[in-house]
């Protein structure tokens, strides 16, 4: 399965107009709301890690984040600014079982095709403890694509991805949603589901 190379190659182009989109950024309210749910001191997959913001973030409220990101770039950047290691990987490659107690996963399970998705939800579902906390964003929209910079996306409605959720035994405790521009300029609709764990 592997990452799309093509969007990896393309953080991996842009890393320094990235940084500086980082550095602009406002406070993530829903990394705060995603803080707040999850257990005191506990270990966290930040998938696609990117250059490391969140991640230092859940450092500094005394979480064990664990980076991960397919871009060679991304993990050079984030590496230097947490001062621990971060792990280069696809989504595919995330084989912990009953490890984390969240997975923070902000725009970036949006590059693996409709297809994939499943198979990545469900490594997600057997990396997570019982009751785990998943949050995941996704641009809202219709179909499968590449934006001006080459970057892969799937787009989705609300009611198709909270599907895709369910199927994988995932609920959702939580949706926000609201619009903002990225790296390639465009503003965009996202959507942010925070989602339990269910044991059936």
């Amino acid at each position: 399965m592997g990452a799309d190379q093509e969007t990896v190659d393309t953080y991996n182009k842009h890393i320094s107009d990235y940084k500086e989109l980082m550095s602009k950024e406002a406070k993530d309210t829903n990394l705060d709301i995603f803080m707040r749910m999850i257990v005191s001191q506990g270990k966290v997959l930040d998938l696609g890690c990117g250059t490391g913001s969140a991640s230092l973030a859940l450092l500094k409220r005394g979480f064990s984040p664990f980076p991960v990101d397919a871009s060679k770039e991304m993990i050079k950047v984030a590496e230097s600014l947490l001062k621990i290691k971060a792990r280069r990987l696809s989504f595919d490659e995330i084989n912990e079982h009953n490890f984390y107690d969240a997975i923070w996963a902000n725009f970036s399970l949006l590059h693996t095709t409709k297809n994939q998705f499943p198979d990545i939800l469900k490594k997600l579902f057997f990396a997570l403890k019982k009751e785990g906390l998943l949050f995941l964003s996704l641009k809202r929209g219709r179909g499968e694509g590449r934006d001006r910079l080459g970057r892969f996306y799937s787009y989705y409605q609300k009611k198709e991805a909270k599907k895709f959720l369910e199927k994988a035994n995932f609920q959702t405790k939580k949706f926000t949603e609201g619009w903002s521009i990225g790296l390639a300029g465009e503003k965009e609709k996202w959507m942010g589901f925070f989602c339990e764990k269910i044991l059936k």
